[in-house]
């Protein structure tokens, strides 16, 4: 038997009393109160990911670390950190790193993670990763006052907080403290054994239009330009039966990914993990990606979403609304743990 254990480290809040197992009746998801007590919330997202080979069904104790992988690093605050000290998680048999995309909300743990780990450590992500990016934060400033500008032109901008930058990934920091950047915009398989694959996405196509936006930046060979966030990536967990998705902040747009998702595999999705990027979105938007849902073939009948982070109470709303109770949105708290058991 393999088991699979995903732990929501970083999240937007955290709920100690949270009952979504109990009052729904959902086997595959669990919450310990008492470590989630002890948590901390912040903007940000981050998982762990152990898979394991069950020996002895009545011994967890005896089971064997297959792989061990840190999707996402949670914010710059460090609650991911925190939150696994609180429970006693050991980084040193870390096997990857991988990184959804790099915006600092995602990836603000990495240094003090590698800090610690003491060892030689894979990190998969894209080289947009290399742009600085810029966000505007006044509701007044148009993309006009950004695109093709030069970076001394931004000067006036960032010192009065119009709009706010993040440095680059810092390849030569990360090479001192052991990290081995795989920079790819290709498929990357993690693990490949009977029972469950994992792969990390490559670049996702952008076919729905409704999915598109104008709203991000970077500096690009000198100048500022959309950001597409080409990066953006999402973690296949693909087992004999389904598939499990663990989405970072779904930037492509989650009709494009589940676009990828099914060019990749035939196999029906039962779980959707991770941020959705609908806080903003319209009624319309929510509407037609409802209705795309509903469309797919789903695993056992069932689709499970759990949209967090980025993706907002109106989504979740909309979806338990709309859907039928074919397809079940949940808000998890940190400290959630999902569960997903295969025989082989």
């Amino acid at each position: 038997m393999i088991r699979v254990e995903i732990y929501l480290l970083t999240n937007n809040f955290v709920i100690p009393f949270q009952n979504i197992r109990e009052n729904h009746f959902l086997d595959f998801i669990e919450l310990n109160k008492l470590f989630a007590t002890k948590s901390l919330a912040e903007h940000g997202l981050g998982f762990l990911i152990n898979v394991y080979s069950v020996i002895d069904l009545d011994n967890p104790n005896n089971d064997k670390l297959l792989k061990k992988i840190v999707f996402d690093t949670g914010g710059t605050n460090l609650t991911y950190l925190h939150n696994l000290d609180i429970r006693g998680y050991p980084l040193y048999d870390v096997d990857y790193i991988v990184l959804s995309h790099w915006h600092y909300d995602h990836t603000g743990g990495l240094i003090k993670i590698l800090e610690r780990m003491n060892k030689k450590v894979p990190i998969i992500c894209h080289e947009s990763a290399k742009f600085e990016r810029l966000f505007k934060r006044v509701r007044n400033l148009k993309n006009k006052d950004l695109v093709g500008k030069k970076r001394t032109d931004l000067l006036p901008l960032l010192s009065s907080l119009k709009i706010v930058n993040q440095e680059p990934i810092n390849i030569d920091q990360i090479k001192k403290l052991g990290g081995k950047i795989h920079f790819t915009k290709e498929n990357y398989e993690i693990l490949n054994i009977k029972g469950v694959k994992i792969i990390v996405s490559g670049e996702i196509p952008r076919n729905h239009i409704e999915e598109d936006f104008n709203n991000f930046f970077s500096l690009q060979e000198g100048t500022v330009k959309v950001d597409k966030i080409l990066d953006d990536k999402c973690l296949i967990l693909e087992f004999e039966e389904n598939i499990v998705l663990l989405n970072g902040c779904c930037h492509s747009g989650l009709m494009n990914t589940l676009d990828y998702v099914r060019s990749y595999s035939d196999k029906p999705i039962s779980h959707i993990i991770g941020g959705f990027h609908m806080a903003s979105a319209s009624d319309k938007r929510i509407k037609i990606t409802i209705e795309y849902l509903d469309s797919l073939e789903i695993f056992n009948n069932t689709l499970y979403l759990f949209p967090i982070h980025c993706s907002g109470e109106k989504f979740i709303k909309m979806v338990n609304a709309i859907s039928k109770s074919r397809i079940k949105a949940f808000n998890p708290s940190v400290g959630t743990t999902f569960y997903f058991k295969r025989i082989i």
